[in-house]
């Protein structure tokens, strides 16, 4: 069976979670890939509690681009990552990690739509030009 799109070049991004069968980040997702023309493929893996490391020596194994990382292994992927960003180190969890050669950074985009104001987080602040 052939799958167009789906080639030996093919990169793979996840989202990680139990549960996650639920999750529409793979229709998301490869829409948008689809969309931007690129070469991704986007899949929901489910795993368990208690796997966060088997989880990561797959990622780094296999060569997968990047993950994102949903309950309940936000806390429990920190101190498998090669490098934590600012953000995500203010937080203390860490949503997004991203695979440059099997070194893993781990991010957290929770701040980016964050507002004191509910009104305001429809969209991003933009910064004045005053």
């Amino acid at each position: 069976m052939d799958f167009p799109g789906i080639s030996a070049r093919t990169r793979i991004c996840a989202v990680m979670g139990d549960p996650v069968e639920h999750s529409l980040s793979p229709r998301i997702h490869n829409a948008a890939f689809a969309a931007a023309g690129l070469d991704f493929a986007y899949v929901a893996f489910h795993v368990t509690r208690g796997d966060a490391a088997r989880a990561m020596a797959g990622v780094r194994a296999l060569g997968i681009r990047g993950l994102s990382v949903t309950i309940p292994h936000k806390l429990d992927v920190i101190p498998l990552l090669d490098e934590v960003d600012a953000a995500a180190r203010l937080i203390g969890s860490v949503n997004t990690i991203v695979n440059d050669a099997g070194a893993l950074t781990g991010y957290s985009t929770c701040l980016l739509y964050t507002s004191p104001r509910p009104r305001d987080r429809t969209r991003p602040r933009m910064p004045s030009s005053a």
